[in-house]
């Protein structure tokens, strides 16, 4: 029945367009009928609660039954999350002002609210900076996020304008990532997904952990153009070829556009990555498991977010199978 649910879900909020460009493309690659690969998009919906564009990011159609039951659906997350982040906990997470004063000894940056803010202090905070952040305190998915290049014709003013008419209630300074990281990916700011599981004894195991990369845009988000390689838990190496929600794309060997070789990277600083998801996962153990976003500056980490309702797609699609037993014994 819940699945049922969750098939009308789909159909209101899926993007039809990439839906059709994937179908096509599908059924063009590999031969197979437009009809009968219909009837299993709807078939693996309703069976395993998987939403019809993770039916193409995960492969289904080259999926038998026992594979397409080991992903952890869109529905499967649904319910997982709810279990462990209760709604009535969530705002620490989903709030990026409250996030941010919450998980402040882990923020390491300057910000600001642009709209209540009086025109000096705007003017304070823009000064020595070449860029500053806007952004919303409810935006998600690499939305409601725009880089701002201080040149001459930027005033405080026309930032508190900007910030007033489009809802930024954040102006944030930019972050200059690690050398490293920018040699990688240089058209975005690059993040460590990085997912904890807070158990019942008080202890945090690692779920998963992937890197986030832009390509041709200013974000790292995969909805938004951006590409995904998995990480080795223990040493903060890729081991993955790099995914892309754009299924049409192949799967990279190097950075599109920077041709650096993705398997074998070192993420900088991973222990300090580590140490320091394992000390913002205990703090607020209302929320078991979260996914969070983590920037690498030259001198150490940063929490960027932290994702309550953190995506499974990011996770599985560069471990290249389903990864549902890892959160089932936790239920």
């Amino acid at each position: 029945m819940k699945n049922i649910i969750y098939f009308f879900y789909f159909i209101k909020t899926s993007n039809w367009p990439r839906l059709k460009k994937h179908t096509n493309y599908v059924c063009s690659q590999f031969h197979i009928g437009k009809t009968k690969l219909i009837l299993d998009i709807v078939k693996s919906a309703l069976k395993y609660g998987i939403a019809f564009h993770e039916y193409f990011y995960y492969g289904f159609w080259q999926k038998n039954d026992k594979q397409r039951s080991e992903y952890a659906s869109m529905g499967f997350m649904y319910r997982y999350q709810k279990k462990m982040n209760p709604i009535d906990k969530r705002d620490v997470l989903a709030d990026k002002n409250r996030f941010d004063k919450a998980y402040a000894e882990f923020i390491r940056r300057d910000m600001m609210n642009p709209i209540s803010s009086n025109i000096d202090d705007i003017k304070k905070f823009l000064e020595g900076r070449n860029k500053v952040v806007l952004k919303s305190s409810t935006g998600g998915g690499g939305k409601n996020v725009e880089i701002i290049k201080l040149d001459a014709d930027v005033t405080p003013q026309s930032i508190q304008d900007e910030a007033i008419a489009r809802k930024f209630d954040i102006m944030e300074e930019f972050v200059q990532q690690h050398e490293d990281l920018q040699r990688l990916s240089p058209n975005s700011l690059n993040t460590v997904r990085f997912i904890t599981q807070l158990k019942n004894d008080g202890t945090v195991d690692i779920i998963g952990s992937s890197l986030r990369m832009g390509v041709y845009k200013n974000t790292d988000n995969a909805s938004s153009g951006g590409i995904i390689c998995k990480i080795n838990i223990e040493t903060g190496k890729l081991e993955s070829n790099a995914y892309s929600f754009e299924i049409t794309n192949p799967l990279y060997e190097a950075h599109p556009v920077s041709g650096v070789k993705l398997i074998g990277f070192q993420v900088p600083h991973w222990e300090a990555v580590k140490e320091m998801c394992f000390k913002a996962a205990a703090k607020y153990p209302d929320n078991k498991c979260v996914g969070w976003d983590v920037a690498i500056k030259q001198d150490g980490p940063l929490l960027i977010e932290g994702n309550h309702d953190w995506g499974a797609r990011v996770w599985q699609m560069p471990a290249g199978k389903g990864m549902r037993k890892v959160l089932e014994k936790y239920l």
